[in-house]
């Protein structure tokens, strides 16, 4: 399915940020280094963490659009040269219908 969600989960000794994005299929703790969930103090503390996570993700531009543009271009070039015949261009002439 596709759904971002974000929530705190109290543990005893503080909250984890927990964040799902759409091509998981279950939610992750916000990692830090080391590879261990950060544990905050607050609720509100991980809930702030959650919209800064989910934000970054969501704004983040879009992989294969706009970003890689010119892979796109590189693409359709060898296309062209492999159904135009090595790249030969064929030149179209529009006439005029006679009625």
């Amino acid at each position: 399915m596709n759904r971002y969600a974000g929530y705190a989960h109290q543990l005893r000794r503080g909250w984890w940020a927990m964040v799902r994005f759409a091509k998981d299929s279950h939610p992750k703790p916000i990692m830090g280094e080391g590879g261990a969930p950060v544990v905050f103090e607050t609720e509100l503390e991980a809930m702030k963490a959650v919209n800064k996570h989910l934000l970054q993700y969501l704004n983040f531009p879009i992989v294969g659009g706009e970003v890689e543009g010119g892979q796109a271009s590189v693409a359709r070039a060898k296309a062209e040269r492999l159904f135009l015949g090595g790249g030969r261009v064929v030149e179209v002439e529009r006439l005029e219908a006679v009625r």
